[in-house]
Formats: structure tokens, sequence, C-alpha cells
């Protein structure tokens, strides 16, 4: 919400692990309440449990800003709507199998920090912004994030975190949710030069029928 307290943006002295990073190179629509579409960056970042405190601190600034010191105590129990989210909850499965989304688990938590502009990404170099290769799901890296507050008339009070910043630290494997490239030599198999197609598979002949 407009006018809420917000803080400056901090870098988070740990390392997370990125997923949905594409969505830190092309914004995805997210419709408000009010039905309008708006169009924002973001990724989801999986940090270890103990990184949780370095967090928290940031997200009592906030909330100490806009409800005093008496807003811990409405968050510690439960009243202010928390962005952390459990790495084995039921935000971390798939809603349709339930099974636990890839680089997740109960010895993790993750947040979804998002930005109405484009946060700056960077890998080797301090001036060029890095790739969608260089940063990409699975990879790990460090971010500065900032915390504001929010009211909704139906969700009531909450904290979340905004991302100004994300360098990348080192590689990971890749996490399959669209953040990067299929690693090609899993699959690759050498194709042999046996001349001309068949005519009947020219046509299609030959398929499942799968779809009619």
């Amino acid at each position: 919400m407009a006018g809420m307290f917000s803080t400056e943006p901090t870098l988070v002295d740990a390392e997370g692990r990125l997923s949905f990073a594409q969505d830190l190179f092309k914004a995805r629509q997210d419709k408000k309440d009010d039905g309008s579409i708006v169009e924002k960056f973001g990724c989801t970042i999986i940090y270890v449990l103990s990184a949780r405190a370095l967090l928290e601190k940031i997200l009592a600034e906030a909330i100490v800003g806009e409800w005093g010191e008496k807003g811990l105590q409405r968050a510690a129990n439960g009243a202010i709507k928390s962005p952390f989210l459990a790495g084995d909850g039921k935000e971390a499965r798939n809603k349709q199998t339930g099974e636990l989304h890839p680089g997740m688990g109960p010895d993790v938590f993750f947040i979804r920090p998002w930005s109405m502009f484009q946060p700056a990404l960077r890998y080797k170099s301090e001036q060029i912004p890095a790739t969608a290769e260089e940063i990409y799901s699975g990879c790990y890296g460090k971010a500065a994030l900032h915390a504001f507050c929010w009211h909704n008339p139906k969700n009531g009070d909450g904290v979340s975190f905004g991302i100004d910043f994300f360098q990348k630290t080192r590689d990971g494997d890749r996490l399959g949710n669209g953040g990067g490239a299929v690693d090609a030599s899993k699959f690759y198999q050498k194709i042999e030069d046996h001349g001309e197609a068949p005519s009947s598979t020219k046509s299609g002949a030959g398929a499942g029928g799968l779809f009619g």
C-alpha cells in the first residue's frame, strides 16, 4: 500500500538459491484486487534455515517503522502476514501432484521478492549486467532486499520483500521451472544420416494418434 513504511535496500550476507529466475529478466503480469493488471519483476529465493535471522532484521526495521515496537509482538502472534514460506509447506508443492518443487525441502525456507522495476543483475562485472544465461534458476547468489509494509482490506496487515539487486556467486544444478535451458548432454544422441525420410513419415503416418 502506498505511503506505508519501507526500508532502504540491504545486501543480505547469505547465499540464496534462485528459482523462477526468468521473472528477473521479463516482468510477468499480476492481477490486483481491483481487477487491474500490473507488471512485476521478481523471483523466488531459497535460503537455508540459518539465514532467516538476517532477513528478520530487515523485516523488524520495517515493522517498527510502521507499527512501532508493538508491531513486533503482533508479528510474533501472527497478526502481521509474514513473507517467509516453509520449504516443505503447501506453497513449496506442485498444486496438482503435491510433490515438492525442485530445490525445496524441510531444511530450507523461501521468499518471493518483487519489484515494479527490473533489479540490477550482476555476475563477474560491476558494470555489465548479467544475462539470463548467467543468472538462471538453480544458481546461487546474494540479493539486496528491502522490506515494505502493507494493508489489505481482505488480508489485513503484512510485510513483504522487494528486490533491488542480485549478484550470482556460483553455479548450481538447474531447477526445472523455466529459469534456464535443459542440459542437452542428458538427451543428445548422435544422428546417423540414412538419406531422405520415408514418404510415409512426411505425411504424419505412423503417429500414435494421441491428438486424433
